[in-house]
């Protein structure tokens, strides 16, 4: 995995986030709890592990889209659970 530099700006670290990916650092990052403040809704988080090919086709699809590679691999995922499950969403 990639290190994150150190930023002497917010407007250096504001610049390197819109050109890169956060799932390069996921070995940097600290988990959190956050509360929503949705009642009953409760988020938790999924590592998956893809291959570089997959990554890239994501990125580009989401780019596309104007969505992160995160946020469509959550729609994705969320579409087909609810095919598979018959329910709507």
């Amino acid at each position: 995995m990639a290190k994150l530099p150190k930023f002497e700006t917010l407007d250096e670290l504001v610049a390197f986030w819109d050109t890169h990916d956060f799932t390069d650092y996921l070995d940097e990052m600290e988990e959190v709890d956050l509360e929503t403040g949705l009642p009953g809704h409760t988020l938790e988080s999924l590592r998956v592990r893809l291959g570089e090919v997959l990554i890239q086709q994501l990125r580009e699809i989401a780019a596309k889209r104007g969505l992160s590679s995160g946020e469509l691999a959550w729609l994705w995922l969320e579409d087909r659970l609810l095919q598979e499950t018959g329910r709507k969403g």
